[in-house]
């Protein structure tokens, strides 16, 4: 019992998570309820930014853990990948439309003569399309920069665009019916990793909320 005291004692303090907010979509409520239940004397704080900002927090001590999208190496930080995601085509979906069969796959070069509705950068999914186009000599064409997935579904809803954004981001929208996806040659995939400072130690807490996220995460990102 002494033991155990000492155990949850140390399960105490607080814990500075940040997420990209297409993420912090489906990921912060099934996340803050694990938390309370395994860590109930600690106190979570979830902030939302781009993955740029969210490093130069975790070096600044304003974030103890971030989820990262495509992140570079650093000296300053510990990455472990966590998720591997595909960015689809995201297009409104045409009245009647059937959801079977499954839409063809759309050629990047293709995409890169549509309208897009995309964030500016640095947004990672931006540096992405912008650094896969390039490579086979395309670039993208904007409609309009929107930093915002609610907000980029919207306007592709209303016709301002087509969108690249991961089936996670749509089916975690208001109404996911309202779009079709389709995959695209070669497919863009976005990389996800947990990202904590080398500068300063862990504590048992911020270890503990690591494997938490790891889990909730491959519960809510898991096929089906």
């Amino acid at each position: 019992k002494e033991e155990l005291g000492r155990v949850r004692g140390a399960l105490a303090g607080r814990v500075a998570i940040g997420l990209p907010p297409s993420l912090a979509r489906v990921l912060a409520v099934p996340l803050t309820r694990a938390f309370r239940a395994q860590l109930p004397q600690a106190s979570l704080s979830i902030s939302e930014g781009l993955s740029a900002n969210m490093q130069e927090w975790l070096l600044t001590g304003r974030l103890d853990i971030a989820v990262l999208y495509n992140a570079q190496p650093l000296p300053e930080l510990d990455l472990h990948p966590l998720h591997e995601e595909t960015l689809w085509l995201v297009q409104p979906r045409p009245p009647g439309l059937a959801e079977d069969p499954p839409p063809a796959p759309v050629p990047l070069d293709e995409v890169a003569h549509m309208p897009l509705v995309i964030p500016s950068r640095p947004n990672a999914v931006r540096m992405l399309v912008e650094t896969e186009m390039a490579a086979i000599g395309c670039k993208p064409q904007v409609a309009l920069e929107i930093d915002g997935v609610p907000a980029i579904l919207e306007l592709v809803a209303d016709g301002a665009g087509a969108a690249l954004l991961s089936r996670q981001a749509v089916l975690g929208s208001i109404r996911p019916s309202a779009y079709r996806l389709r995959p695209t040659v070669p497919p863009l995939r976005t990389r996800l990793s947990l990202a904590i400072s080398q500068q300063r130690p862990a504590t048992l807490t911020q270890q503990t909320t690591l494997e938490l996220i790891r889990r909730t995460m491959a519960e809510v990102l898991s096929p089906g």
